[in-house]
Formats: structure tokens, C-alpha cells, sequence
């Protein structure tokens, strides 16, 4: 498998890619969102990982200097600076590192969106107890377009929590007209950008963001149990983080007088890394980058475009906007009974999911193929019109 990696960095073939992914060869797998299907090439990491453990009593695989060629690649990949990136478990401690740390006081005012996951509402809801107003701004026909926020903005506001692309339906907000706004008005903009990265081609430092968090098990193919906080140049200490260690500050020294915590994202990196997971992630990142997020990007949008015609011609309503700046790998479909349906496609070998109560998602990568949509769509014409 190593010589198949050579190849689709030298000339991507689409069709070699998938050989890369052994779950397609028994699933038509439609659920990027919910958890990604780890490549061969991490099978293979586990086994280095492993063996170093054995034959080398581990020198390598917990060397901080491995982990930070993770750090590397990432930053690479994303378009931004080293230090602007801090390793994280996922999204949840992403968020509430930021939640808890940006100091907000009774009277402060957080705007969120009604499309968060859990995982971005409820660290900032916690901040509720301490009198801190949270503020749900609601769509209008799926979207919610940046002046639904920049309206709802006041003196009291002083950050904003929204997904870059939302689990649900799907929705791309404009991140950049809203960090523009943001910036403008000092108030922290804060993105989960886990439905987005590794699928759009958008360095982070062109969105704009002060801090984007994303867990690293969806879209950038890696494990559970890994992630980033990425926050722009000059931000990080306008954080304070809950939780220290000695990776938190500027010098390894316990008793030093008074303590400094590091200026950039390290403040945010307080114990020992998750050393596999990052063993891990590092080759996932390696062959998305293989491939390239230009090409990732156009093939999702080729894959889901088919699919909103496809789905579309046979009468189903499609919640998600259907322009690409509006969306990216997810489509929402409104069907009777989705949990039903869902399980009669996961008798066909067939993997979609069901969010917001009650819509049926599906969610496109780089590796599907228009044969995978296919199958969806004559699925779905039996399962549903043949009622």
C-alpha cells in the first residue's frame, strides 16, 4: 500500500484512492459527518507505532519531535502558522477552553446560531449560571446570512459561536463578512469547523476567524481523540486558559516568578499529547495532502451537485441551499419516517444518518464515486416512492 500512496500523490486516480479505504469494498458509506473511515495508511502507522513500542522501547513514538511534524503537516495543510495550532481531543474541548477563558461577565452577551450542535451550545449555555446571556439568532428558509448576527449585535455582545458548516442541513455561513464585523466591533468570533476542514480548499487565516476548533475523526480522516484550536496571531492571549501544565508556558520552570504563559497556541496544551492518535493523523493528513484540498474541494462539489440533481428529479425536497458557497459535503433530505428509512438502507449496505429530528443526511468525501449516489437514489426511489 505504501507504493499506492507514492502513486496518488504523484497523480491522483480516484479509483486508487478508494483502494485506500477497505470499508467501500462492503458499504456504500454516505457518513463523512458523523465519522470518518480511516485509510489503509493508518492501518499501517498502528503497526510502526507498535512496533517501535517493541522493538525500541517506544524512542519514537512518544518524541515530542514526531508530534510536532504532526503540527507541521496540519499547518500546512490549513494554510496557517505553527504556532497559531494547539492539539486538542475534539470540538467540546475546543470550545470550552474558549468559552471559559475569554472572561466574560455577568451582563455579557454570547450570540449563537440555532444550528449548533450540542457540543457548541451547551459551553457557552454552562456560562448561563454565571450570568452571562446566551442569544439564539434563528434561520430563515435554512440559512442564516451574516446581518442575521451583525443585528442581533450590541455593547453587550462580546463573542459569536457558529460552525463554518453546520451538522444539520448543511449550511456554509460566510465567515469572512461576519469576521470582518467582528474584528471591527472587538467581538470574539469563534467557528466549529469540523464539517468543513479537509473538505474546502480556505486557508484559516483567509476565513478571518479568531479561533476555529475541529475534532480530526470526520474530514481529515484521523482517529477519535484528536483535534486542533487554531487561533489567529495576537489572539491567544486574549484567552486564559482553565487548565495549565508545563507545555503552557514560555519556560519549563515551576517556580518561576510570576509565571508566563506562552503568547501564541501553546498556552492552550497543558499534559502529554495523545502520541498515537497524532502518529495517526499525521498520515491521514499526509494523503489528503496527496491528493490536495483544490481537487478534494471540486470533487465533493461534483459528487453533491450530482446528487441534489439526482435527488431532486425524483420529487424529494432537498433542505440544504443548493448554491456551493452556501453548503459543502452535506445534503439534508426531508423523507417520511427518516429512522425507518435509514434502517432499511443500512439492511442494503448503505450508511446515511438522521439529524435535527427528523431529516435524513448524507454526507460526500473525496474517496465516494457517482456509482455510490447512484445506489443511494435507486434506494431511495424503492424504499420511499414505492410506498
Amino acid at each position: 500500500m505504501a507504493q499506492l500512496n507514492a502513486e496518488v500523490i504523484v497523480q491522483p486516480d480516484f479509483e486508487k484512492i478508494r483502494q485506500e479505504f477497505p470499508t467501500l469494498n462492503n458499504w456504500v458509506y454516505l457518513d463523512i459527518a458523523a465519522k470518518a473511515p480511516l485509510p489503509r495508511c493508518v492501518e499501517l502507522a498502528v503497526h510502526s507505532f507498535l512496533q517501535d513500542l517493541w522493538e525500541d522501547v517506544g524512542e519514537k513514538a512518544f518524541a515530542l519531535s514526531e508530534v510536532e511534524r504532526t503540527r507541521d503537516v496540519l499547518a500546512s495543510l490549513l494554510g496557517v502558522s505553527r504556532t497559531t495550532l494547539a492539539f486538542i481531543k475534539n470540538t467540546s474541548e475546543g470550545i470550552n477552553i474558549v468559552a471559559h477563558g475569554l472572561g466574560l461577565q455577568p451582563g455579557d452577551k454570547v450570540l449563537i446560531s440555532e444550528f449548533e450542535h450540542s457540543a457548541c451550545v451547551l459551553p457557552w449555555r454552562h456560562l448561563e449560571k454565571s450570568g452571562v446571556t446566551i442569544e439564539v439568532v434563528h434561520s430563515v428558509g435554512g440559512r442564516i446570512p451574516p446581518e442575521f448576527l451583525i443585528e442581533k449585535m450590541d455593547e453587550r455582545t462580546r463573542a459569536i459561536g457558529v460552525s463554518w458548516v453546520t451538522y444539520g442541513n448543511g449550511f456554509r455561513f460566510d465567515i469572512p463578512a461576519l469576521a470582518a464585523e467582528c474584528r471591527e466591533r472587538g467581538v470574539a468570533l469563534v467557528v466549529d469547523g469540523i464539517q468543513a476542514v479537509g473538505v474546502l480548499n480556505v486557508p484559516l487565516e483567509e476565513l478571518g476567524a479568531d479561533v476555529v476548533v475541529a475534532a480530526g475523526f470526520k474530514g481529515l480522516l484521523s482517529p477519535t481523540g484528536t483535534g486542533f484550536l487554531y487561533c489567529r496571531e495576537g489572539f491567544a492571549p486574549s484567552i486564559d486558559p482553565a487548565y495549565v501544565a508545563r507545555f503552557s508556558f514560555d519556560v519549563d520552570d515551576k517556580w518561576r516568578h510570576p509565571l508566563k504563559l506562552a503568547p501564541d497556541a501553546r498556552r492552550f496544551e497543558y499534559g502529554n499529547p495523545n502520541f498515537l492518535g497524532l502518529w495517526l493523523m499525521r498520515r491521514s493528513l499526509e494523503l489528503i495532502q496527496g491528493v490536495g484540498l483544490p481537487l478534494i474541494e471540486e470533487r465533493v462539489r461534483e459528487l453533491t451537485t450530482y446528487l441534489y440533481d439526482r435527488i431532486s428529479e425524483r420529487g424529494f425536497r432537498v433542505l440544504t441551499p443548493r448554491p456551493w458557497h452556501e453548503r459543502a459535503g452535506i445534503l439534508s433530505l426531508e423523507v417520511p419516517q427518516p429512522e425507518s428509512v435509514r434502517q432499511q438502507l443500512l439492511k442494503r449496505r448503505i450508511v446515511v444518518n438522521v439529524r435535527d429530528g427528523g431529516t435524513l443526511r448524507t454526507s460526500t468525501h473525496f474517496y465516494n464515486s457517482r456509482d455510490d449516489i447512484d445506489v443511494l437514489v435507486e434506494a431511495l426511489n424503492e424504499i420511499v416512492l414505492s410506498r
